[in-house]
């Protein structure tokens, strides 16, 4: 009987044990059915990291940098590492050089790793490394990354992003005030960039180089570059680019005494400053339309990404207190069974005692019915003994009776003696 109940618990243990395992797996299920997609969260940071940088391109770095560390977030939820790299690059550069040291550099060390074999974007970040170490004043560190730079971009192909590399190089020399590298590696930049060069790369190499020869004291090739740039900036198409050189142009004229030319560049650098306001204006007028409807789709991909989370959290809130439910409805039966098993060994303890009393009572009783037998036997000799004195009394045998009382009598003693030794021996 006792086996049988101990099989019926386990049968139910074990049933239990499978109820709990098939309401995990629901569970499970549950959570991966409202888990949001990977898919959508990958577009969420594309889509962030796009907007992000329109932008970027319209001047609200503050706006900009926001969308960055969105796309980032997202991207790392959907493991898009390419994505992470490019947020990461461009929140370094929203916070500018003097931004925290420690976080910018660890920002674009992650980005150069994030892009991976991507080589002309490590490149970028690498250069940009290296920039923000120049600024600081920091030039063997600035060598040191922007030597990492060159080799990738050697290795992407991409002349862009040796151009930027090699010009970083000019420019960290100049600053550091070695004028002869400088001009050396601006050589460099301009010899890459000869095959597509256009005019905004030919004033910037006209412009650098008369600042070398203007610095080291040479004013006669200063004036030879500043004039071949004076050249081509009247006769290219207004844009930014010219108005910034008109302002370039002005202060040097300044510099030479030459206070005509100066106020001529210095009147066509402030109009075209308010030209570039007029279509800064304009360009918010579209960026605000097109920042309305991004912001809603952002901000309705995000409400569902939320909604789903928080599905998530009220469904693993409810399984979790299923199975802690579960769990201590299985520690009370556990100890239920425990004490039902020390009360049946108890209970068995006391029947074997019960069983042991229950022997030695009838032991017992046996002894005492042998002794009463044997006192009866002892009375039925005694009662011989008393007709065989009557006999002896009333007979003329007396000395045969005498004989067979004294031989009685021995008997009946030696009989008594080794009764009361089998008593002794027994208890």
């Amino acid at each position: 009987m006792r086996t049988n109940s101990i099989s019926l618990c386990s049968c139910k243990t074990q049933y239990n044990i499978k109820k709990a395992w098939i309401l995990a797996l629901l569970t499970g299920f549950m959570v991966a059915a409202c888990h949001p997609k990977p898919h959508n969260v990958r577009q969420a940071g594309r889509d962030a990291l796009e907007s992000a940088r329109i932008q970027l391109d319209s001047g609200n770095k503050a706006e900009a940098l926001q969308l960055f560390k969105d796309a980032e977030h997202y991207s790392l939820l959907a493991n898009d590492t390419l994505t992470v790299a490019y947020a990461r690059y461009n929140i370094a550069r929203c916070l500018g050089y003097y931004a925290d040291k420690q976080e910018t550099v660890s920002l674009l060390r992650s980005a150069a790793e994030g892009f991976s074999d991507d080589y002309a974007n490590r490149a970028e970040a690498l250069r940009e490394l290296g920039d923000f170490y120049q600024i600081h004043s920091q030039f063997d560190s600035a060598e040191y990354y922007l030597e990492q730079a060159i080799v990738y971009a050697e290795q992407s192909g991409s002349t862009k992003a040796k151009r930027d590399v090699l010009s970083a190089f000019h420019t960290m020399y100049f600053n550091a005030g070695d004028y002869e590298k400088s001009a050396d590696y601006l050589s460099q930049f301009w010899q890459t960039s000869i095959t597509d060069a256009d005019d905004n790369l030919l004033m910037y190499y006209y412009h650098d180089m008369g600042n070398i020869y203007y610095a080291c004291g040479y004013l006669d090739s200063a004036d030879y570059y500043y004039g071949r740039l004076e050249e081509l900036v009247t006769h290219a198409d207004p844009n930014e680019d010219t108005w910034f050189y008109y302002g370039v142009l002005s202060d040097y004229a300044e510099e030479c005494g030459d206070y005509e030319t100066a106020c001529k560049y210095g009147c066509l650098y402030e109009e075209g400053n308010n030209l570039r306001e007029i279509e800064q204006q304009e360009n918010n007028l579209a960026l605000i339309s097109h920042k309305y409807d991004s912001e809603v789709m952002r901000n309705e991909l995000n409400r569902k990404i939320i909604i789903k989370q928080r599905i998530i959290v009220i469904v693993s809130l409810v399984a979790t207190l299923v199975l802690a439910a579960l769990l201590v409805s299985q520690i009370r039966l556990a100890r239920r069974r425990k004490r039902e098993a020390e009360i049946n060994a108890e209970l068995f303890h006391f029947k074997q005692q019960n069983k042991d009393l229950t022997q030695k009572h009838a032991e017992h009783e046996q002894i005492q019915q042998d002794y009463a037998d044997r006192l009866s036997e002892a009375l039925m000799k005694e009662q011989r003994i008393m007709l065989l004195l009557d006999n002896y009394l009333n007979s003329n045998k007396k000395a045969n009776l005498l004989k067979d009382l004294e031989t009685s009598v021995y008997d009946l003693s030696r009989h008594y003696r080794q009764y009361d030794r089998q008593t002794a021996r027994k208890t």
